[in-house]
Formats: structure tokens, C-alpha cells, sequence
């Protein structure tokens, strides 16, 4: 790992009265899989989602590689080509197979040819191990494939990081492994990533580092041997707890 991708200063975010973002700092270094575990509720994925620009800061600062985000809507859409996300629901067209999900960002955005993003496409649902599901559409995809395509979907874009909202949330028990697995090979090609997720054995195998949220600030931060079998605080034991985390 070398220099720092994303730096967060001092982020703040409110909705009403509600305060989701309470003065978030933390950094996140190139080729690093960082973690954001916590309660629901918490601001881990608001902030992933001002991250990406989807929400927009009322305090503090976002920096990537050491500029920070713009606050113009076409400023942050080019900064957004760079940022792959995943979200809870999939967000696939419904009208389209797996390939045309994989091909649209290449061929709307980056304007390459349905040729030259057909190719792109392909590999990528190869590499998500969906190959032989191009043709379907996500009526007919279990709820494991059609994530799998959503991150095909992301990569074709060629981001220099990858950030995931609870990838697994909203699937069956036995599809969340699929999607784990894949989520585990990107880590170990050196793709940063920020990961919302409420999957510990996950977080504490793959992540290089582990953020705790509560009430819309850090707790506690720190390597996933740490966190999980050592935590400093009372309120990170006691969540873990919760989820049937013994170390």
C-alpha cells in the first residue's frame, strides 16, 4: 500500500435535526480494504454516500488523492466515473440482460464502442463467475447473481476504488458467499475499497482496517486483530456481542 486515496475531515452531515455525520475523520489508504461496521443507523452509509456526491457535506472536507471533491454536480460526475459503487438493491435496469447492465456506463459514459465494451462486458461477467448468465435478465438471476453483475456493472467503469453498501443485506444466506467471494478476490488484486457491512467474519479476513461507527462518529479504529479479538471500548464488545462475535 502507498499514498493516501480518500481523506475525510471533520465530516459533518445532518438531515433536519437528525445529526447522521458528527466531525468523521479518517483516511483511506491505495490498495486498502477498510471496513465500516457499527449499528444501523449509525453514518456508515451516508458516509459512502457522500462519498460518491449522492449527499452533499455540510461541514468538514473530502479529499481524494489530496483534491477535494467538488461541490458541482459535473465536477462530481467526473469524480463519480472513478468511484465504483454497490448498493443494498442490486439497481440493475430490469429491461436489459446481465451484458447490457455490464455495457451501459462503457457505452453512455465513456463513450467506448458496443464492440470494445461488449469485450469489456464479457470478461467482466467471467470474472464475477457469470459468464454463462449474459444473455439472462434479472427476473432471472437469484438475488446473488444479479449483485454479482451490479459489480461487474462498477468495474466496467475502471474506478480506482470501490465502495459497498451492505453488498449482502438483502440476500439469502446461501447467495451471500457468492458475493463475499468475489468481494474477497478484488481485495486480493490490491482494489481499495470501503465496505458498509455487517458481516464480521468478512471484516475481520479481508479488511486491512476496521472503522466502528455509533451516533454518527468514530468509536474506535484500528487493524481487524484489534478491533475484533482486543477492542478498547465497552460499547464496540457489546455490539459485537450482539452479533454472536466470541473472537
Amino acid at each position: 500500500m502507498t499514498g493516501v486515496m480518500l481523506e475525510y475531515d471533520n465530516v459533518q452531515k445532518r438531515f433536519g435535526e437528525f445529526v447522521a455525520l458528527a466531525g468523521v475523520s479518517m483516511e483511506v489508504r491505495t490498495g486498502q480494504v477498510v471496513c465500516l461496521i457499527g449499528p444501523s443507523g449509525s453514518g456508515k452509509s451516508t458516509l459512502l454516500r457522500c462519498t460518491n456526491g449522492l449527499e452533499m457535506l455540510d461541514g468538514g472536507e473530502i479529499r481524494l488523492e489530496g483534491q477535494p471533491l467538488p461541490r458541482d454536480p459535473r465536477g462530481m460526475r467526473a469524480v463519480r466515473q472513478r468511484m465504483g459503487m454497490v448498493f443494498q438493491n442490486f439497481e440493475l435496469f430490469p429491461h436489459r440482460t446481465a451484458l447490457a447492465n455490464v455495457m451501459s456506463g462503457p457505452v453512455t459514459v465513456l463513450r467506448l464502442s458496443r464492440t470494445a465494451a461488449e469485450q469489456r462486458a464479457r470478461a467482466l461477467l467471467e470474472k464475477v463467475d457469470l459468464s454463462d448468465k449474459a444473455m439472462s435478465y434479472p427476473a432471472n438471476l437469484s438475488g446473488g447473481q444479479q449483485q454479482r453483475v451490479a459489480i461487474a456493472r462498477a468495474l466496467a467503469m475502471e474506478p480506482n476504488i470501490m465502495l459497498f453498501d451492505e453488498p449482502t443485506s438483502a440476500l439469502d444466506p446461501e447467495t451471500i458467499g457468492e458475493v463475499l467471494n468475489v468481494m474477497k478476490r478484488l481485495a486480493e488484486e490490491g482494489m481499495t475499497m470501503i465496505v458498509v457491512t455487517h458481516e464480521m467474519n468478512f471484516a475481520r479476513r479481508v479488511a486491512d482496517h476496521v472503522v466502528v461507527f455509533e451516533r454518527g462518529a468514530i468509536m474506535e479504529q484500528g487493524s481487524p486483530v484489534q478491533i475484533f479479538d482486543a477492542p478498547l471500548m465497552e460499547r464496540t464488545r457489546d455490539f459485537l456481542s450482539h452479533l454472536g462475535w466470541e473472537g
